[in-house]
């Protein structure tokens, strides 16, 4: 009896109170679990998150991972962050279906940040589930942090039409940046609407960029009357910068004719320098050169270019075309007419930094300057 007794306990794999990350390595080369799973309850947040790792990379059955899902939500009504970042990558459902009931409680502590880790799990229902987030009345951070996790997916692009049309400007933005790229006819012709006709920019500009990312014909056209005309800044700036690197003819002579158009806002012409600069096309160094007299006039008045945001075109033709900085140089300051005495100083000095023997005159604060 005695030895049959000791037998048993041998084999018996008792539960221990304290578990730390060498325990639960050796018990997972056991098939310990119950030990495994004491790991989700210590207090160190390294030894939870390895736990609920080392139950996700081992075969088992379901239920021996079941203390996932027990563990996930904290007694004080938020989720296990911990576990959480233990889960990411995780492809299984059981647990994605505990996790995802858990976010869908609208009542949850950090919610959004319960959202933001389960979006990092990788089992199909995730997705379903962040549709489902994204469509119902809630939290609106929430609402919009779903939306962007299933923009991309064709799966949901029925539910990113339907999010197009929400009351708030942050969910159709996310929506229409989720839906980018589509081929559908019926999706690109809910896009160009939403980039013409929505009452808010953001929600335009973002728009916009999609219907640029389709590929269809009408995309081009669309990108340069918005950059010229467009009352909102932010969708002058996403269709300028919708042309970034771009090698055609048709789309540097529209960044040529916004060049030569005023620029109201500091943002939209840092942008238009940058993606002029960016462009292999020569006839985009080109714009650069022509269009330093109309900069020197129209933008710099009251101070030098350094001092005034998006005005600094002599120095991005230098950066992009340098060989050819001379001669534009060499121009713009022999068109100076009109310019303010900044301007003039401006351009003289970078004159005579590529070898010009021009006289540069001295402004008011900047007397006896002889460097930029």
């Amino acid at each position: 009896m005695k030895f049959w007794l000791l037998f048993s306990l041998i084999g018996c794999e008792m539960t221990p109170n304290y578990v730390d990350s060498k325990d639960i390595e050796q018990a997972s080369t056991r098939q310990a679990w119950p030990t495994v799973c004491k790991g989700l309850e210590m207090s160190e947040e390294r030894i939870r998150r390895y736990a609920a790792e080392t139950l996700l990379k081992h075969n088992m059955a379901d239920e021996d991972r079941a203390c996932i899902c027990e563990h996930i939500q904290t007694p004080e009504g938020g989720y296990d962050s911990a576990i959480a970042e233990g889960l990411q990558g995780s492809d299984n459902e059981t647990v994605a279906a505990c996790f995802g009931s858990l976010v869908q409680n609208q009542q949850l502590n950090k919610r959004l940040e319960a959202v933001i880790a389960f979006a990092r799990l990788a089992a199909p229902s995730v997705r379903q589930t962040l549709a489902t987030i994204a469509l119902a009345p809630g939290d609106l951070a929430v609402r919009v942090r779903a939306t962007d996790s299933i923009g991309g997916d064709p799966k949901y692009k029925e539910a990113l039409m339907t999010l197009l049309d929400a009351p708030e400007k942050e969910l159709r933005a996310g929506a229409a940046t989720g839906l980018s790229g589509h081929k559908d006819k019926a999706i690109v012709a809910k896009l160009i609407a939403v980039a013409t006709k929505d009452p808010e920019g953001e929600v335009r500009a973002k728009a916009l960029v999609s219907v640029k990312r389709s590929g269809v014909s009408q995309a081009q056209a669309m990108v340069c009357t918005a950059m010229l005309d467009d009352e909102s800044p932010a969708v002058r700036e996403a269709a300028v910068r919708s042309f970034k690197g771009t090698r055609r003819d048709s789309a540097v002579k529209c960044l040529r004719t916004k060049a030569f158009k005023e620029e109201t806002d500091a943002t939209v012409r840092d942008a238009l320098l940058a993606v002029l600069k960016s462009s292999p096309n020569d006839n985009a160094a080109l714009v650069l050169c022509d269009a330093i007299p109309f900069w020197m006039r129209t933008y710099v008045k009251d101070d030098i270019p350094d001092k005034i945001p998006g005005t600094m075109i002599v120095k991005t033709q230098n950066d992009r075309d340098w060989k050819r900085s001379y001669e534009c140089f060499q121009r713009a300051y022999s068109r100076s007419s009109g310019y303010s005495c900044f301007a003039k100083m401006h351009v003289g000095l970078w004159f005579r930094e590529v070898g010009g023997k021009n006289y540069v005159p001295s402004c008011p604060g900047y007397e006896n300057t002889d460097d930029k």
